[in-house]
């Protein structure tokens, strides 16, 4: 009797855990970009980001400044899918399969001035 009423509460927090699980993974999935006192473009996991550059860390996605070339769009689309297929990575080498699904794969562009 005591289950039975125990029951829709127990289902609610695990619902609850599992919802918070999910956001918690979409979020340290979440690729941002920023540029550190040197000028130098990172591509990272949002939790990845030190502290004294989130507030310069954006959307990985957002588009690049009007001005930046050909050369360097591509090298930013290259590091965009480097970091993306980083965070599939197992620890003995090789990729998760779902990398391929969720990410693109740019390859390294030439020498560009």
């Amino acid at each position: 009797m005591k289950l039975k009423h125990l029951w829709p509460q127990l289902c609610r927090s695990l619902g609850l855990a599992a919802v918070l699980c999910l956001s918690l993974a979409a979020q340290s999935t979440e690729l941002v970009r920023w540029t550190d006192d040197g000028g130098r473009v990172y591509y990272r996991v949002v939790t990845d980001v030190p502290e004294r550059f989130k507030d310069r860390a954006e959307p990985a996605t957002a588009p690049l400044p009007a001005d930046t070339t050909a050369c360097e769009r591509q090298w930013h689309a290259y590091a965009l899918s480097a970091a993306c297929f980083d965070t599939y990575r197992l620890v003995g080498g090789g990729l998760k399969p779902e990398a391929y699904q969720q990410c693109t794969e740019v390859p390294q562009p030439d020498h560009c001035n």
